[in-house]
Parts: C-alpha cells; sequence; structure tokens
C-alpha cells in the first residue's frame, strides 16, 4: 500500500484516497482542528502551512524519505489550490496545471479567457479607483456586481445600483488583512437562476455528475441559503449549462480533478459564467450529490488522478436532496436555539450554539447552521427544507461590545 499527500483535512478526500487503497498523509494548517472523520482514515496528520509552497514541499520531501514517494499530492481546499498543483507536478504526479489552478483563482483572468465566447459578461477589473472609474464611464443606474478578485464564500460580493452606491462601496473597499492594494472584478449584472454544476475532469474530457440549483439572499451581497440537487430545468437548459461549464474548463486548460462552476442562466443572454473552482463545491454540495445519483466527486476525482475507474458504487438514497441554511436574524448574542421536528430530514447540524456572538450575514462564514432534507422530487426536498430551517426559532440579544 502505497501513500497519498491531502492538503487540507477533508474527510471527503481522505475517505476518498483509502477508498483507493492507499494511505492518506494529511497536512493540516497549525491551529486547526482535525475532524474525526479524517483521523479516521489518516495514516499521519503533519501539521504545516499548506498555502506555502516551499513548507508543503520540505514537509512532502520529509515524508517521502521515509515513506517512499508519494501516489498523489491532492487538494480539496480552497486555497491550497495552487501550492497543490506546483508540489505534484514538481513531483511529475497527474495534477490540474499550477496554471489553471491559478486561472481559476483569478477571476479576472478566467473572464479574460471567456471574452471570445458566448458565455461571456462586460466586466472591469482592477483596483478600487479603477472599478469606480469604469462604472462611472457608464450611465447611472446600470447595475453591477463588485467582488474581490480572489475571493470565496460570497465574501465582499455586493451589488450597485447607482453612483451613491459606488461611493459608498469605495469608501470601504479595503485589501484583506489590510495589505497591498486591493483587487476586484465588477460586471453588469446577469438576470435570472443562479445554478452549479459539479464536474470531474480526466485527461481533458469532463464528466458532469450533477447541475445544482442555488438559493441566495439576493442583492446587495448574495450569500448562498440553499441548493436542490438535481436543478429542476426545462427543456434543453441542462445542455445549455454543460456546454458552458465544459467551455470554461477547456479554456482555463483544466484536465484533471473535480470542478465545480457556478453560473446564472439569464433569460436573455443564456448561460453566464460566474466563476469556477479546481475543487468540489462547498456548502455539502457533493454529499448532495451523492446522494441523488450515487457517485462520489472526491472519489471520482481521485480515481481520474490515477486513471482507474471509480472505487465506489453506490445506490442513490433519494431522487432528490436539498441543504437549507439558517442566517443570523440580527448581530448579537445568541440566546436561544430551538427546532422544530419536519419529516424528511436527514440531518441537521448548527456551527453556533447558544452564547455564542453572531455577525451580520456577510458571508457563508456568518450563518448559524444547516439541515438536509430528502424528497421524491426536487419540489418536495425544498419544501421539506424550507419548512424545516422556518421552524427554527433563533433569539439573538445585543452584545456589550456591538461590530
Amino acid at each position: 500500500m502505497t501513500w497519498m499527500c491531502l492538503l487540507g483535512p477533508s474527510p471527503g478526500g481522505a475517505r476518498a484516497i483509502a477508498l483507493h487503497g492507499h494511505r492518506p498523509v494529511v497536512l493540516v494548517p497549525p491551529g486547526t482542528g482535525v475532524p474525526p472523520e479524517v483521523a479516521a482514515h489518516a495514516e499521519r496528520v503533519v501539521f504545516c502551512p499548506i498555502t506555502e509552497h516551499d513548507a508543503v514541499r520540505a514537509a512532502v520531501d520529509r515524508l517521502a524519505t521515509e515513506l517512499g514517494p508519494p501516489r498523489l499530492v491532492l487538494s480539496f481546499t480552497e486555497f491550497a489550490q495552487e501550492v497543490c498543483a506546483r508540489v505534484a507536478t514538481d513531483l511529475g504526479l497527474p495534477s490540474v496545471t499550477p496554471e489553471a489552478a491559478a486561472r481559476a483563482r483569478d477571476k479576472a483572468a478566467m473572464r479574460s479567457l471567456l471574452a471570445a465566447t458566448p458565455y461571456a459578461w462586460p466586466y472591469a477589473a482592477g483596483t478600487p479607483d479603477e472599478i469606480a472609474a469604469a462604472v462611472r464611464a457608464e450611465p447611472d443606474g446600470v447595475r453591477w456586481i463588485v467582488k474581490p478578485n480572489d475571493g470565496a464564500g460570497s465574501a465582499g460580493v455586493t451589488a450597485l445600483e447607482s453612483y451613491a452606491d459606488l461611493d459608498r462601496w469605495r469608501a470601504g473597499a479595503t485589501a484583506p488583512g489590510g495589505a497591498g492594494i486591493p483587487r476586484y472584478i465588477a460586471e453588469h449584472a446577469a438576470r435570472g437562476p443562479e445554478f452549479s454544476v459539479e464536474a470531474v475532469s480526466a485527461d481533458g474530457v469532463h464528466g458532469i455528475l450533477a447541475i445544482t440549483a442555488k438559493q441566495t439572499t439576493g442583492s446587495p451581497g448574495f450569500v448562498e441559503t440553499g441548493h436542490v440537487v438535481p436543478a429542476p430545468l426545462a427543456g434543453t437548459d441542462a445542455t445549455r449549462l454543460e456546454d458552458a461549464t465544459r467551455c470554461v474548463l477547456d479554456r482555463l486548460g483544466i484536465r484533471y480533478g473535480a470542478s465545480h462552476t457556478e453560473l446564472r442562466l439569464d433569460p436573455v443572454h443564456g448561460p453566464v459564467v460566474i466563476e469556477t473552482h479546481t475543487r468540489v463545491g462547498g456548502d455539502c454540495i457533493p454529499e448532495l450529490v451523492e446522494l441523488v445519483t450515487g457517485r462520489d466527486q472526491y472519489e471520482r476525482a481521485t480515481a481520474a488522478l490515477l486513471g482507474t475507474a471509480p472505487a465506489l458504487t453506490a445506490a442513490p438514497a433519494a431522487a432528490a436532496a436539498a441543504i437549507g441554511f439558517l442566517v443570523p436574524p440580527a448581530p448579537g448574542t445568541l440566546t436561544t436555539l430551538s427546532v422544530t421536528p419536519v419529516p424528511g430530514i436527514l440531518r441537521w447540524f448548527f456551527d453556533r450554539v447558544p452564547g455564542q456572538d453572531l455577525a451580520r450575514l456577510r458571508s457563508s462564514g456568518d450563518r448559524v447552521g444547516y439541515a438536509i432534507a430528502l424528497g421524491a422530487t426536487p419540489a418536495e426536498a425544498a419544501e421539506r427544507v424550507a419548512k424545516a430551517t422556518a421552524g427554527v426559532h433563533l433569539r439573538t440579544e445585543p452584545t456589550a461590545h456591538p461590530e
């Protein structure tokens, strides 16, 4: 049995490696907890800053002197994608290329590569001042969406409906961590429902596992509040979304591994690509996909990198699955959290408990918890999870030191 190096404490990644008969050695950022599901599969856990190439390469080299060369270096963690690709490529191992991983993280680079395709959308990129100049070059009232160029989890996303909105945004635009000049993209706001396409690529062939329907808070922050698999789509809409996804993956040069591509289906323009990632989706989307299709995206991505057939064949648990998130009712200390039982709920999970502080909802990290529901149809699964989250009673009290 050989070993694989997994960057980040991903339960799905550790399980996938074990399913293929290899020993997972998991590199975990210092100070990060290790989930029991990871510990159950891991041959070893090594604490290492996984976003620093030299540190990861040194850790892998030390492990290789003891365990022999790794069979793969892989990661399902957003911020380790480029480092993972560089280390794997350094070692001559199958991987998405470092250039493709970087392009997927760089939203402006992705849009530039899509400029000649039917899935492009007017955009501007640059510093806050450059974004402001681009917005003011068009009439007041043109609707824009602005976000950090390399952001994730809906953090920093906002809608600009007017020059007044632009002025408020420009006054608060700062660099993440307060360092360097921040860079953003701004694009005309597409209309229509939002979806994500979950895929696994093997030697440039992109296999679509599922299409996910997404719910958000809408303007101005677009924080995701729920997902349904499979997405209820009419006519050729599924094919149109799949074609757009394959186009962006080809344009970015993504030939191996998992991907998660977010799109809007604009009623006039058609599919508009929002962003793509060289990893699985967050928010338990891979679990929803596996529940409905029997296909494990982590495991199939590992198989694609190995060049082998999937190791896991499972029957679907239901025809449809949905997740719904709880959002804070108001900033403050959470004092009450109670749940009303609803049929069809597979699992509840809470990120916050009474006594902890809740922030204003600005990103995915501010949500309180979630419920997952199963159903015979997407509509039934969505209805069950909506009833479940509506039946949760949350109460907060102002904190002594409000944000």
